[in-house]
């Protein structure tokens, strides 16, 4: 496990990894990931948690949902507002995570395409290209330091009957996208493509026919467009989410906001957390969310306009930033 998540499962993170003992031994763990998420170019505070597990003879006794309000009171302190999770197991239900259905699952057909590009496998001396073409979409994970050249190799370790093929697409200016599959034995889908959606499809088919399938699976989140002519159905954001601080979070949305709002409607807008309900306020104006779930529905999936002449501002506003584009979580950085 340590090989496929080395940024989770290590020394550098060990006070994220919070455990819990009975008599000198470990019995429950519960470890979190502190990364940045960028929505059209504003950074988000978040975690990851994963690699989460209880010793046979200690289940049952409430460990995990004990470590799981330490991991969120440390989250808190640590000004992480938003949790993502990669299980929706009831474990995370009954801590307040829920699904999202937020993207869309396509499936390319194998074909013999006309590409204007050669399709390769990658090669290390490829990275800084791969990083170039990564870092162009404002919808991301931020990858600092070292974090792309671990994740290339650990994101696409074989484990059981897991498998992994690394692509670029290259012409005599360079590499102009990658793309990275994951085969088991129900499907080949993509992990993680970059590049342009129309060459990507492409060569998606192209590659069908060069693995011998059928069809290969590529989700899309909310925000990104497939080429026309290709229709998806909707498909839930991998593992659940869970908002940990309501107020924090919206407070670093506001840079978001600002692209399509002016200052001044983005600073009358005003958030509250009270007694587990949530209030989103525009002068006069004001809405009350119940639960959470809710909540995450509001701001993470995608709701049928209504056609109505007299829609308030308040209205409005969330009908101009919501449903957030947020990136397919169960790509590299998968945690």
């Amino acid at each position: 496990m340590e090989k496929e998540f080395p940024l989770l499962l290590s020394p550098k993170n060990a006070e994220n990894m919070r455990i819990m003992k009975e008599e000198g031994k470990i019995t429950s763990v519960v470890n979190f990931l502190p990364r940045k998420i960028l929505i059209e170019g504003t950074p988000i505070s978040t975690g990851s948690i994963g690699a989460v597990c209880t010793h046979p003879d200690h289940r049952g006794k409430g460990y995990s949902s004990r470590i799981l309000k330490d991991v969120e009171k440390r989250m808190k302190e640590m000004g992480i507002n938003l949790c993502l999770i990669s299980s929706t197991r009831n474990l995370y239900k009954q801590w307040g995570a829920e699904s999202i259905k937020n993207c869309r699952r396509y499936r390319i057909s194998a074909g013999v395409p006309d590409l204007q590009f050669i399709v390769r496998g990658y090669k290390e001396e490829d990275i800084l290209s791969l990083k170039k073409i990564y870092n162009s979409c404002g919808t991301r994970y931020l990858r600092l330091g070292t974090d792309f050249e671990i994740l290339i190799d650990s994101g696409t370790f074989p484990f059981g009957d897991t498998s992994y093929k690394r692509y670029v697409l290259e012409d005599q200016n360079g590499l102009r996208g990658y793309i990275i599959l994951k085969k088991t034995p129900e499907r080949v889908e993509v992990k993680e493509a970059m590049g342009d959606k129309s060459e990507i499809f492409k060569t998606l088919a192209f590659l069908g026919t060069q693995l011998g399938v059928n069809e290969i699976d590529y989700i899309l989140s909310e925000g990104e467009k497939a080429p026309t002519g290709y229709h998806g159905e909707g498909e839930y954001l991998s593992g659940s989410l869970k908002i940990i601080d309501f107020v924090g979070f919206m407070e670093e949305l506001k840079p978001y906001f600002k692209q399509y709002l002016t200052d001044e409607e983005v600073t009358g807008l005003k958030v509250e957390e009270v007694d587990g309900k949530y209030q989103l306020s525009l002068g006069a104006e004001k809405i009350e969310i119940n639960t959470h779930k809710e909540l995450l529905k509001l701001i993470f999936e995608k709701k049928e306009k209504e056609k109505n002449m007299n829609k308030g501002k308040l209205e409005g506003f969330i009908e101009l930033v919501f449903p957030l584009p947020f990136p397919w979580t169960e790509n590299l950085n998968y945690q």
